[in-house]
């Protein structure tokens, strides 16, 4: 009589495919948090050559170094743009951060839209930010001025100037702040692209005011704990092979609509002075407002063309 052979099941022990069967289970989940577990990126990584963005934007932080900036910022409600705004400048860095800035901002037509003259709507104005003060270009006055008066040095409590001068752009997220691009970076995801790096990932308004209570302290005012911590600021940073940035893409919910801000960082490490305007060209908004040009005809040549005709 041939003997039956063994079958595979019958071979192995309860105790021996339990073992086998786990190892192939616990296989398989490494398996899959290797290719999905996202890239943290935390300064601790520096050991795997992944450059730390943190400290390389304190490095920049010296007196006569600055940084160039372009952004465009849109509009969307409905999917359809409804407005852009064009922001372009300098910024001088000191110890401990920005400390001046140079730069224009301008509402600007979508592509293919043809502006339409509106010389208020499209106006391009010329702004100076230093030692505390704002000098606005004369162009954006379109009263009578002084002649030789090229600047006025206005209030810096009002208009979008206060708001953009600080870091040359309409961006929520200051990213001359350390504080706050660790916080953005402290649960993001990254991966070598390119050029650099890129993250991305999203953070709260919360969030950011946590990180720098300073910087945010009168932002979200009107906001609720609850609405803090709710609205969230979609991101995505690239930065350079050592960690300085090179572009901040964000989108936000404002309204009924979509906040979405491409900027964009170059000449890193540049020499930058930006000095207030010679003093002799400047005038006071106060005495702008005030100011009656003389008239260029005289009570005596008004008699004589009366008189002639």
């Amino acid at each position: 009589m041939t003997a039956k052979m063994p079958s595979l099941n019958e071979t192995l022990s309860p105790h021996k495919r339990t073992e086998d069967s786990m190892r192939r289970w616990v296989a398989l989940a490494a398996a899959v948090l290797v290719a999905f577990v996202p890239v943290v990126a935390d300064p601790a990584v520096a050991e795997s050559g992944s450059p730390d963005p943190v400290r390389a934007l304190k490095q920049q932080f010296r007196t006569g170094h600055g940084v160039q900036v372009s952004e465009i910022t849109r509009l969307l409600e409905g999917g359809k743009s409804i407005g852009r705004l064009r922001v372009r400048g300098t910024l001088q860095f000191g110890p401990s951060g920005p400390g001046a800035a140079d730069f224009t901002w301008q509402e600007v037509p979508d592509p293919g839209q043809e502006q339409d003259g509106n010389r208020e709507e499209f106006t391009r104005y010329h702004i100076v930010h230093v030692n505390g003060r704002f000098y606005y270009a004369i162009n954006a006055y379109r009263g009578p001025v002084p002649e030789g008066k090229t600047w006025v040095r206005v209030d810096g409590s009002r208009g979008l100037g206060p708001l953009i001068a600080p870091t040359v752009s309409l961006q929520v997220i200051n990213v001359y702040k350390p504080a706050v691009v660790k916080a953005m970076l402290k649960t993001s995801t990254g991966k070598p692209v390119s050029g650099g790096f890129l993250y991305q990932g999203s953070i709260s308004y919360a969030e950011l005011r946590k990180a720098s209570k300073s910087t945010y302290a009168d932002w979200f005012g009107g906001l609720s704990a609850d609405e803090l911590r709710k609205t969230r600021i979609a991101w995505r940073l690239w930065t350079d092979g050592r960690g300085l940035l090179k572009r901040l893409v964000t989108s936000q919910a404002l309204g009924k609509g979509v906040s979405r801000t491409d900027t964009r960082y170059t000449a890193w490490r540049s020499h930058v002075v930006i000095s207030a305007p010679p003093a002799d060209q400047v005038i006071d908004e106060n005495d702008l407002y005030e100011y009656i040009p003389e008239p260029t005809v005289t009570i005596d040549d008004l008699r004589a063309r009366l008189s002639d005709s």
